[in-house]
């Protein structure tokens, strides 16, 4: 079979870190086209990846007339390039955030049912494999349910230190960064939950900023998760951390890397020796004091992830089978955001699926200009 013609729009962090080397060397696809406002991007990209660049969006669509159109430009163009993606006859993977808010997502869902086309988004922590191990193991049997999970980040990042996009986000925290927390959670628990609560705060630096959340997703039969960030930590960095709980055992899985040797009495009356080492993450499982390594990220854990996404996608384009992650996926993922949003604002616990607050949340514009 032919490869897939690829063409790109945006060509900042997301293309030339995550998108164009995932694409490189995949048999499935050929890049035809890259497109960009800003020269040095479209002449670094021109150089090191001997693709054609372009200035204008229309000019590349109609002049390499791509199969799969993808997108990594700021969100707030999300929308807009999807719909000129589809119309030009392209699949899309789009980068996450998705797009602006859940009505943005209503439109692009309806433009590529409208075309034939479809749309999916890079959520490629879930492709990780420290983080895929966890899905398998809770996959694996009916005693392997999650009943709670904790997911974490413990950062320094400050807005006032964020360029681009990100320093300009009126709600910034469970948007850009907490699209992963989110979207994870969801996958583990394989369903949408039925109603969030969340609280944000400067964390006593600028009133403007959301550099602290604290959310509680309710789950169908009791189960619970939440969701924790900090953007203002100043230990050790903790970028992605997840703690799942069955009915047998704790799943672990942390993102970031560790090499740690530990010796001594560690929260219990046993002595132990033991060494942790994951270059880019790993992932175990616990039962009391029994612990057993599930696996280790590689080398460039990003990228590797982003790879298996365009992949399992662009086989999934071509016999019609699920994508990793649709757009309604992450349309759901986008509600949850926007309802945690509502809850900080309001006080209020939010339920989902009601029609008149899924209207209020559609409203909801989450990212900033």
């Amino acid at each position: 079979m032919s490869p897939f013609r690829i063409a790109l729009i945006g060509l900042g962090e997301a293309a030339t870190h995550l998108h164009l080397p995932a694409l490189a060397g995949m048999p499935e696809a050929v890049v035809v086209g890259a497109c960009d406002i800003d020269a040095g991007r479209r002449a670094e990209v021109a150089r090191r990846w001997r693709v054609p660049t372009f200035t204008d969006v229309e000019v590349m669509l109609a002049e390499t007339r791509p199969e799969v159109v993808v997108i990594g430009t700021p969100p707030r163009l999300h929308a807009e390039l999807c719909l000129r993606g589809l119309d030009a006859g392209a699949h899309v993977i789009c980068e996450k955030p998705f797009v602006s808010s859940v009505a943005e997502a209503d439109r692009v869902i309806a433009a590529a049912r409208a075309a034939g086309r479809r749309v999916a988004v890079n959520h490629e922590f879930r492709e990780m494999p420290i983080f895929r191990a966890l899905l398998r193991a809770v996959a694996a049997s009916p005693s392997s349910e999650v009943r709670f999970a904790q997911l974490w980040q413990l950062i320094d990042l400050p807005q006032s230190r964020e360029s681009g996009w990100r320093g300009v986000l009126v709600f910034r925290t469970l948007y850009e960064a907490g699209v992963h927390l989110v979207d994870y959670a969801l996958a583990l628990f394989g369903e949408r939950p039925i109603a969030v609560s969340s609280v944000l705060s400067s964390g006593g630096a600028d009133e403007s900023m959301d550099a602290v959340a604290l959310v509680t997703l309710e789950f169908s039969r009791g189960r619970l998760a939440q969701v924790t960030q900090y953007r203002l930590g100043k230990g050790e960095p903790q970028y992605f951390e997840v703690r799942v709980e069955t009915a047998t055992e704790s799943l672990r899985a942390s993102f970031g890397g560790r090499a740690r040797l530990s010796a001594g009495l560690h929260r219990s009356t046993t002595p132990h020796l033991r060494f942790d080492y994951g270059i880019s993450g790993l992932a175990w499982r616990e039962s009391g004091r029994r612990r057993e390594y599930l696996t280790r990220n590689p080398r460039n854990p990003l990228v590797y992830a982003t790879r298996d996404v365009f992949a399992k996608t662009l086989r999934a384009f071509r016999d019609g089978a699920d994508v990793p992650t649709s757009a309604e996926d992450a349309r759901g993922v986008l509600e949850v955001i926007a309802a945690c949003y509502h809850s900080a604002a309001t006080g209020a616990r939010v339920r989902l699926g009601q029609s008149n607050t899924t209207e209020e949340l559609s409203q909801l514009a989450l990212a900033g200009n």
